[in-house]
């Protein structure tokens, strides 16, 4: 995994992201409502991994009074996006979080510990060990704490992946929930759907994925050649009768309780 080349990329994207990220932001709701099912109290110390430029950060705020919430990105760039997006939020209110934000990679950068929740929307998927963020989350949890996570299953982005021959290797449900060893969590939610969102074209499909900041992966250049190819074949796989294309998404949503 290229962490330089993920980086760049959604720094890119952080202009364009909020507009552009409707399953994003689909899965971030969806995450959101099912928390107060699960959490036995409003979480008093909160990290958010991967917080990109805060729809995620924003939703929950609108529903849970953390005392203190610590943001992580691997991108130092978006914390300005991030206050803009929830810094209205807080207009007139009494009680406000302590925010602080953990620049880098999570999965090797200081965190703090003693947290009542760990959560995570549409981000682990690119990193290269789950098993070992999932065991260090273990050691930031206090006895009880919840650790939240959404990540895409083997569905996702499948029409992109089936014409270009590229993609990340998403786990299934199950494989990812098996990462969580019995004696440190319990599992008390584990739920998959899949989303479809459809485009006027398949050039409105690579435009959507360079605005979110999805096309990380690898770096591929688009020939006018092979930008044509991509399209034709995408319409004769794909097309509808109206014109548009589709593009799925597979969230995959997982909620853990930390034993002793």
């Amino acid at each position: 995994m290229d962490k330089q080349l993920i980086r760049t990329r959604f720094t890119k994207s952080i202009r364009n992201y909020t507009e552009s990220a409707q399953a994003q932001a689909i899965i971030a709701s969806r995450l959101c409502c099912l928390l107060p099912s699960v959490l036995p109290h409003n979480p008093e110390r909160v990290l958010e991994i991967g917080c990109g430029t805060g729809t995620f950060t924003r939703l929950f705020l609108e529903r849970f009074y953390p005392q203190a919430m610590t943001l992580n990105d691997i991108c130092p760039e978006v914390w300005p996006a991030v206050i803009s997006a929830i810094s209205s939020d807080f207009n007139g209110k009494d009680r406000k979080p302590v925010l602080k934000f953990a620049p880098g990679d999570a999965e090797t950068c200081p965190l703090p510990d003693g947290q009542d929740l760990i959560v995570s929307c549409s981000v682990i998927q690119w990193f290269e060990d789950l098993e070992a963020f999932i065991s260090r989350c273990h050691g930031l949890l206090r006895e009880g704490g919840c650790l939240a996570l959404t990540t895409f299953g083997p569905d996702n982005l499948q029409e992109v992946a089936a014409i270009t021959g590229t993609g990340l290797s998403y786990l299934p449900m199950e494989r990812i929930n098996a990462l969580l060893p019995e004696e440190h969590f319990r599992t008390v939610l584990a739920e998959e759907e899949h989303i479809t969102l459809r485009f006027p074209s398949p050039e409105d499909v690579l435009r959507h994925l360079k605005n979110t900041g999805v096309t990380g992966i690898a770096r591929t250049f688009w020939t006018r050649g092979r930008l044509a190819e991509f399209s034709a074949s995408y319409r004769a796989s794909y097309g509808d009768s109206d014109g548009k294309v589709p593009l799925t998404y597979h969230p995959i949503y997982i909620i853990a309780k930390r034993r002793r």
